[in-house]
């Protein structure tokens, strides 16, 4: 279910994206920091800068992380898991670093054709209780600020809150 939620809000902001981006012409544009191309060139890490304004009350300190990439302009595709890793944290804020395999773009389905997106998700337990991503655990703060991140040496700020 939660999959899903991610989903149609990958969605939803693509769509929004794409329908705000100015159409691009057959000449070659250069390449600005803040934008995702397929020429990209893919870091060994992705440096993850979590952090937040509640006060976090961490039981348990085992949480996944997630990579997906998505065509960014294919608004009903659905978002490819690239990588999964497992982390321990004991509070908030933190930082991790992010194996991201060197073929992170071909793994994408289906194939991209207009530039990629990518966003981070997680998955934690934090308040002990068997169930993740639920009330009283800590989350990506979407509210805030969508987790989009770039496949660049830059450390990327992730928002969490505590679910209510």
């Amino acid at each position: 279910m939660r999959n899903h939620l991610l989903l149609f809000m990958t969605a939803g902001t693509l769509m929004l994206s794409s329908c705000t981006k100015p159409e691009k012409k057959d000449q070659k544009e250069p390449t600005t920091a803040t934008e995702n191309t397929t020429s990209e060139t893919v870091p060994g890490n992705l440096k993850l800068e979590f952090s937040g304004t509640d006060n976090f009350t961490i039981k348990n300190a085992k949480l996944k992380v997630s990579l997906y990439g998505v065509d960014e302009n294919l608004a009903d595709a659905p978002a490819t898991l690239i990588a999964e890793h497992e982390y321990e944290q004991k509070s908030v804020p933190f930082t991790i670093d992010f194996p991201v395999p060197a073929d992170a773009e071909s793994k994408i389905n289906p194939k991209p054709t207009h530039g990629v997106k990518y966003y981070i998700a997680t998955e934690w337990d934090s308040d002990g209780n068997g169930k993740a991503n639920e009330k009283g655990d800590i989350f990506i703060d979407h509210d805030k600020a969508f987790p989009n991140v770039k496949l660049n040496n830059e450390t990327q700020k992730i928002y969490v809150k505590t679910l209510k």
